[in-house]
């Protein structure tokens, strides 16, 4: 899953604990994850993702540590144990803005409309990611389920495609918690 240039992340159940299936493009099944459920992410009022590989090992975390103030997002690699990326979310009157860490990427930005699941991973205004959402039918739309295509560009190590990957789960934590805050 982190040497694919593309894959397509599906919500495969968005009640309960979310769950999402990681295919390659042309539908392959390379992975999946699913949301942690435990008693501090119910007061925080918040969620922590596992991904897993096709072999149901568990490659990456991504956790919605405490916070008063700005929601972050930390996105970790399980072995060897390490900090890949992270968000915070910044203040704005207008759309979301973003202050993004990813590990050999210096400037990274989020460039577009993250809360639609259509933008762009850039570095020193470099593109390193697009994710664009896909429309995946009525019935999946009503019950809220959300599917991504992430295209990575060519020159990235699996370190950073996991990064990136885990970025797209992170504002898609984001987006969730927002409408169920709202809703």
């Amino acid at each position: 899953m982190f040497t694919e240039r593309e894959i397509v992340v599906k919500q495969t159940k968005a009640l309960g604990r979310d769950e999402f299936a990681i295919e390659g493009a042309a539908g392959e099944p390379l992975g999946s994850a699913k949301q942690t459920l435990r008693a501090k992410d119910l007061v925080k009022a918040s969620r922590g993702v596992r991904v897993f590989d096709h072999t149901g090992a568990h490659v990456l975390t991504v956790e919605d540590p405490v916070n008063l103030v700005r929601d972050a997002y930390v996105v970790e690699l399980v072995e060897p144990a390490m900090e890949l990326a992270r968000l915070t979310k910044r203040f704005s009157w207008v759309g979301s803005k973003w202050d993004v860490a990813i590990a050999g990427f210096p400037d990274a930005k989020i460039v577009g409309e993250p809360f639609n699941l259509n933008y762009e991973l850039t570095s020193q205004g470099r593109p390193i990611a697009r994710v664009d959402a896909e429309f995946s039918g009525v019935g999946r739309a009503v019950m809220g389920k959300t599917s991504y295509r992430v295209r990575m560009e060519p020159g990235l190590d699996e370190w950073q495609h996991a990064a990136v990957i885990g970025i797209a789960l992170a504002i898609d934590m984001r987006r969730e918690k927002v409408r169920r805050n709202a809703g």
